[in-house]
C-alpha cells in the first residue's frame, strides 16, 4: 500500500511540489503582511510625532513674532505728529491790515498724554507764504511757542527767527518764463514754504505731559497762506535701528524670542513628560516607568529592613553555639 502510495503520481504531486508551493508561498504571504503592517505602524507613529512637532514649532514662532509685534508697538513712538495751526488776529477798525500778532491755540491731544515720556522730538513750525511784495520787504520775523500741560501749566517756550529765501531779479524773472504755463493754469503757485524748527530736543515730562500748543508770528505785517505744527520724533540707540533696519531688527529679534522660547519650552518638556497619559507617553516614544512594580520592590526592601533586628541574629547563634558545645562534653564524657 505504501509503495502504491509512493507511485502514484498525484500524491507525489500533492506531497512533493504542491505542499511546499504553498508553505512557502503562505509564509513568504505571512511576512510580507506582518512587515507591511509594521511599516504602517511606525508610518502612523512617524507622522503623528512629525505632526506634534510641526505643531510645536509653528506654536513656537508664532508666538516669538506675537512677541516682537507687541515689543516693537510698545516700544517705538509714533514716528510724526502732524496739527494744522489757523491763526487769530484782531482787524484793524480804521486803517487796513491787522492790528495784532497772528496767533494760535493748538489742541495737541484730548487724552493726558500724547509724547513718549524720554523720547527726543524736534518740534517744527511749516508756514506757506506768498511771494508778495509785501512777504519780499518783510525780512526777519520773530515766532514764538509754548508748549503747556492741561490746565494751562507752562512747560517750555521757544522763539526763532524766519525770513523767505532771497531771490534776486534775474533768478525771478527766469523762474517766472520757466514755470508761466503751470503758473497760468493754477498748477503751480508763486509761493515758499517755510519750515521753522522751534525745539531741536523736546522731552515730554512724566508729570506733566503736553496736551496743547500755543503759536505767535510776531508781524502784523506777515501773510500766511496756510500754517502747520509737525512734531517728529528723533530717535537714538536701538530705535534708531529699529526704524531705519526694521528687517534686521526684526529677523535679530525674532530669533532672540525663538531661542528663548524655544528653551522655556524644552525646559518644561522634561520637567512635565513624567505627568503625561501612558498612552500619550507610548505615541511620544516616552519610556513608562513600571511605579506599581518599583513600589513593591522598595515596599519589601523596607519591610525587611524594619523586621530584621541584629541582636535576635546574635541570640540565635549564640543558642546554636551553646548546643554544639554541649554535645561536644557529652560525647568527651561517653568517651
Amino acid at each position: 500500500m505504501d509503495l502504491v502510495q509512493y507511485i502514484n503520481p498525484f500524491i507525489v504531486f500533492r506531497q512533493f511540489i504542491r505542499h511546499p508551493i504553498e508553505s512557502f508561498l503562505s509564509d513568504q504571504y505571512t511576512g510580507y503582511k506582518r512587515k507591511t503592517n509594521e511599516g504602517i505602524t511606525s508610518i502612523k507613529e512617524l507622522l503623528y510625532r512629525v505632526g506634534v512637532i510641526t505643531v510645536f514649532l509653528s506654536a513656537i514662532l508664532w508666538i516669538s513674532i506675537f512677541m516682537y509685534i507687541i515689543f516693537y508697538y510698545t516700544y517705538m513712538p509714533n514716528v510724526t505728529h502732524t496739527r494744522p495751526v489757523h491763526l487769530q488776529f484782531k482787524s484793524c477798525d480804521q486803517d487796513m491790515g491787522i492790528c495784532s500778532y497772528p496767533s494760535a491755540h493748538v489742541q495737541l491731544t484730548r487724552r493726558s498724554s500724547m509724547l513718549m515720556p524720554s523720547q527726543p522730538y524736534r518740534i517744527r513750525l511749516a508756514l506757506e507764504m506768498p511771494e508778495s511784495p509785501v512777504n519780499k520787504d518783510l525780512g526777519m520775523f520773530m515766532i514764538c511757542a509754548e508748549m503747556r500741560a492741561s490746565g494751562g501749566a507752562l512747560v517750555r517756550s521757544s522763539c526763532r527767527s524766519a525770513m523767505l529765501k532771497h531771490r534776486s531779479l534775474l533768478h525771478y524773472v527766469m523762474r517766472t518764463l520757466v514755470y508761466a504755463p503751470l503758473l497760468v493754469t493754477g498748477f503751480n503757485e508763486e509761493k515758499q514754504n517755510l519750515i521753522v524748527e522751534l525745539f531741536t530736543d523736546f522731552e515730554d515730562d512724566e508729570n506733566q505731559p503736553v496736551t496743547d500748543a500755543y503759536v505767535e508770528l510776531q508781524s502784523r505785517f506777515a501773510q500766511v497762506h496756510s500754517c502747520e505744527l509737525q512734531i517728529q520724533a528723533h530717535f537714538t540707540g536701538l530705535r534708531y535701528i529699529m526704524y531705519y533696519w526694521p528687517k534686521t531688527s526684526a529677523v535679530v529679534g525674532i530669533s532672540s524670542n525663538l531661542f528663548f522660547v524655544s528653551l522655556i519650552f524644552i525646559l518644561s518638556w522634561y520637567h512635565l513628560q513624567d505627568g503625561f497619559p501612558d498612552f500619550l507617553k507610548e505615541k511620544l516614544g516616552i519610556s513608562i516607568k513600571k511605579e506599581e512594580e518599583e513600589g513593591k520592590f522598595t515596599g519589601k526592601i523596607k519591610l525587611e529592613r524594619e523586621d530584621s533586628f541584629p541582636f535576635i541574629e546574635e541570640e540565635a547563634l549564640m543558642e546554636e553555639f551553646d548546643k554544639l558545645e554541649k554535645e561536644k562534653k557529652k560525647a568527651t564524657s561517653k568517651e
